[in-house]
């Protein structure tokens, strides 16, 4: 059995990693007017995904080993946004073979940077410590955000893309490059329909 992790919880961790920037930029804070955030571009780059929505993951069995054999299985997404719009929230449901377990992402905007820092946490590894944050932002109507971290041991880059996004559906896939981004392997694609 795994513990749920709580939208409390996911709030304190992404104050904690943000640090004072983001309570000194919110519009609650009286350091911004509601007006002011309103026209900061970025600001409402996720607002698409607030609700709930029905899953269907595409997970690489393997990663980084040439490997074509892909895992399918569906899960839900409810996602809803945090302080006053510079920091939102899913909670993911993976119904994957053997056993269904959850994840939170939880993300933060800094004005300044118009970038989203997006977190992961898994109920599986309720206290292992936070991966590094995948930053960057929309263009276009897609969403790219990029990161370092290391995958057996090894660094690689990793890459969330947004796409394909409408009222009632849209898109996630995360890629690694194990050679600093020239070369990119996709291996969990998820295609979301709105459920509410």
């Amino acid at each position: 059995m795994h513990k749920q992790i709580t939208p409390m919880f996911c709030l304190i961790a992404i104050i904690a990693a943000s640090g004072p920037s983001i309570a000194q930029l919110t519009p609650d804070s009286g350091g911004m007017t509601s007006q002011t955030a309103d026209a900061v571009p970025g600001l409402h780059d996720f607002d698409f995904l607030v609700g709930k929505w029905r899953v269907h993951h595409r997970k690489l069995k393997e990663r980084l080993v040439n490997s074509h054999e892909w895992v399918e299985f569906v899960g839900t997404l409810q996602s809803w946004p945090l302080m006053a719009g510079f920091a939102n929230v899913d909670d993911d449901v993976f119904e994957v073979p053997g056993g269904t377990y959850r994840g939170a992402a939880p993300r933060s905007f800094d004005p300044k940077s118009q970038q989203w820092s997006i977190w992961w946490m898994d109920s599986r590894t309720p206290t292992a410590p936070m991966d590094p944050p995948v930053k960057g932002n929309f263009h276009n109507g897609v969403g790219t955000f990029l990161a370092d971290d290391t995958f057996n041991g090894k660094p690689v880059r990793i890459r969330f893309i947004w796409s394909k996004i409408t009222p009632t559906s849209c898109h996630w896939e995360q890629a690694f490059s194990p050679d600093g981004g020239k070369t990119w392997e996709t291996n969990w694609v998820q295609d979301l329909t709105r459920i509410q």
